[in-house]
């Protein structure tokens, strides 16, 4: 589909009785206060007032498609004011969908606020889930932005799309660059008439200072109507032309020490893993040493005794044999037990009574607690400016994995330069080392509040950790989706798929094919094998290499070569605004995959005939693993008896 063929959202501000408010602080209080709206002499253009700011808004449909509405806020009061929040109800144009509303025919697409964060469609009987334990929250949510708990209150960050299932119509409201502050979707519905439906859209600034007749810029706001999958795809490539977005033209395709070794890693364990990836010719790329090499978080200069004084041999080991080098890094944390935390307190970030800012709890590290750090403190920037300098100028290594990203931009921080939003002071965070780094360092994110780093990483995870298990009982117990484990790992890089290539690689997590040391069944192993293959995302393998079978190492070669294939293609999750779990995922490049993420069997229907490839209808299948040809009858086919939690990988061939 064509920008051109895409139907013209109208632009109608809206009329629903709420007023657009702006919300300020005043010591450590905060007072939310109301906007007035004022008269202009065109609908295209907005203007509201209060005593201390004034918002400007014009509409505009440079994107191509759709509208986008720019906006400047001013500071018009005689003093500074520190701005935490402008909200206000999106447009009347989406009245279709919140008057006389089925609620089993709405679905809402939720971005979550970084990495690890659910990701996932709603329909509004759906109650997103909210921790009941804080601790959980601080690594897995936006404090700022918690999911509801509540049937018919549905939130996302950075974009959404509402479809109406029915009808098979969808819009997309999407924030636009440089993503200067955080933005979340809000959508409102209730089921008595006596209630009004509507949308909010929040931009969050944290506590950021304005000075007297001070104007911002705010990030646009960008707003399409037409057929789900399409919009979301116009909507990235365009952040991606907006950006001047350069994506790598090669797949990172590597080995992780993680998900064997986890932080019980020694160079003996790296070199064996390279010599097996050597003597078998595996198209290997990169060889990335995780967890482990550091005695605390945060301390990164202060080595284990198996890696003090040899990084810089190992780095050139691994490059030497034809490989990048990498290594993990959480600059934006440390340990509570750590000599950073211990001896410099002022780059712990606070609060407005002095108390270090929890980033979270790891039980394998000897602090278990972690704090956030504050990225806007001079003297911390030396700090991680030398630690980056020495990880890649003098120690060489060329691939960052930069984890925990969320810790330099915690709700209720104090940062040490308040003219910076939370947003604005990630995004410092990150460009730091990004020049410090230098143009030949791939940066991968992780656990990283997604918006903040577009245009700054060349990976990002996209999901939570996956695991060589399905999924933890404690999630449920703990109210979470973002617990650790390959099912909800697969359901966010799935459902984000339209990213990939777009924003940067997506990283899906890695990949394990051993045997041993896992709690996956076959079908579950096969499962993550292919929708990682169908994502074209990066693909990295964390096992012992050294004890694999040929049987493994002929496995991960085909994996390899479609993973190829895919990576060259687009891949669309076609049911996304169905299920929780999209079943039926796409790779342009000429592959489906059909799954059943249930925990029983059952016979999975599929309707092909709204699939085309290269614009022709799909009437044959060929089992990419198995040869099994499966004939398309009449757009329809019936997979009988689908074990649970298993899939099939098709090559489409006819």
């Amino acid at each position: 589909m064509n920008k051109t063929d895409l139907p013209k959202y109208d632009i109608l501000w809206d009329d629903i009785n709420i007023n657009p408010s702006v919300q300020l602080k005043f010591g450590i209080k905060r007072r939310l206060l109301p906007l007035s709206r004022q008269f202009t002499n065109s609908r295209s253009t907005l203007y509201y007032v209060n005593e201390f700011v004034e918002l400007s808004g014009k509409w505009d449909n440079s994107p191509g498609f759709g509208s986008l509405l720019s906006l400047k806020l001013k500071n018009i009061y005689k003093k500074s004011i520190r701005i935490a929040r402008l909200v206000f109800p999106a447009e009347n144009g989406l009245d279709n969908y919140l008057n006389n509303f089925n609620s089993k025919d709405i679905s809402f697409l939720r971005n979550g606020y970084q990495s690890w964060s659910t990701s996932r469609s709603y329909r509004v009987k759906d109650k997103p889930l909210r921790p009941w334990l804080q601790l959980v929250s601080l690594a897995s949510s936006n404090l700022s932005n918690l999911p509801s708990n509540t049937s018919g209150n549905l939130s996302s960050e950075m974009f959404s799309v509402i479809t109406d299932l029915k009808k098979s119509d969808s819009f997309l409201i999407g924030q636009s660059a440089p993503f200067n502050q955080f933005f979340y979707i809000r959508l409102i519905l209730h089921k008595r008439e006596s209630k009004t439906n509507y949308f909010e859209l929040v931009f969050d600034f944290g506590r950021k200072m304005m000075k007297p007749n001070q104007t911002i810029n705010l990030d646009g706001i960008l707003m399409a109507k037409g057929d789900t999958l399409d919009i979301q795809s116009h909507y990235f490539k365009y952040i991606k032309e907006k950006m001047s977005i350069k994506t790598l033209k090669e797949n990172i395709k590597g080995w992780s020490s993680w998900y064997y070794y986890y932080n019980k890693i020694s160079p003996k364990d790296i070199y064996q893993n390279m010599k097996a990836i050597k003597d078998h010719s595996l198209d290997i790329n990169l060889i990335q040493i995780d967890d482990g090499y550091q005695k605390f978080v945060g301390d990164w200069l202060d080595l284990t005794s198996q890696f003090s004084g040899k990084m810089k041999e190992i780095a050139g080991r691994i490059r030497d044999e034809g490989y990048t080098p990498g290594i993990w890094l959480a600059p934006f944390i440390a340990d509570k037990n750590s000599y950073l935390a211990k001896n410099f307190p002022n780059y712990i970030l606070r609060t407005d009574w002095g108390k270090p800012i929890l980033g979270g709890y790891n039980p394998v590290w000897p602090g278990k607690f972690y704090y956030a750090l504050d990225i806007t403190n001079p003297r911390f920037e030396e700090y991680i400016r030398e630690v980056v300098w020495t990880f890649t100028r003098e120690w060489g290594f060329k691939y960052l994995k930069l984890d925990f990203l969320y810790g330099g931009c915690m709700r209720g921080g104090n940062h040490n330069d308040i003219a910076y939003s939370r947003a604005e002071a990630l995004k410092r965070g990150v460009k730091i080392i990004k020049e410090t780094a230098g143009p030949d360092t791939i940066l991968s994110g992780c656990g990283a509040p997604l918006s903040s780093c577009i245009g700054l990483v060349d990976a990002m995870r996209v999901g939570p950790d996956t695991a060589a298990y399905w999924k933890k009982l404690v999630g449920t117990f703990l109210q979470t989706g973002a617990m650790i484990g390959a099912r909800n790992s697969m359901r966010n890089f799935i459902v984000r798929s339209f990213m990939h290539n777009n924003l940067w690689l997506n990283d899906p997590d890695c990949i394990m094919v051993r045997e041993q040391k896992t709690k996956l069944t076959q079908n579950e192993k096969t499962t993550q094998i292919n929708a990682i293959i169908l994502s074209g995302g990066t693909l990295i393998y964390s096992d012992n290499f050294a004890e694999l079978s040929e049987k493994d190492f002929h496995l991960i070669k085909l994996i390899g070569s479609i993973s190829d294939e895919c990576f060259a293609g687009d891949s669309i999750p076609i049911d996304i605004m169905e299920r929780e779990l999209p079943e039926i995922y796409y790779n342009t490049a000429g592959y489906i995959g059909i799954f059943n993420f249930l925990s029983i069997d059952r016979d999975k229907h599929v309707n092909f005939s709204k699939i085309t490839h290269n614009n022709k209808r799909i009437t044959k299948l060929t089992d990419v693993w198995s040869s099994e040809v499966v004939d398309v009858t009449d757009g329809e086919h019936v997979f009988k008896k689908m074990p649970k939690r298993s899939s099939r990988l098709f090559r489409i061939t006819g």
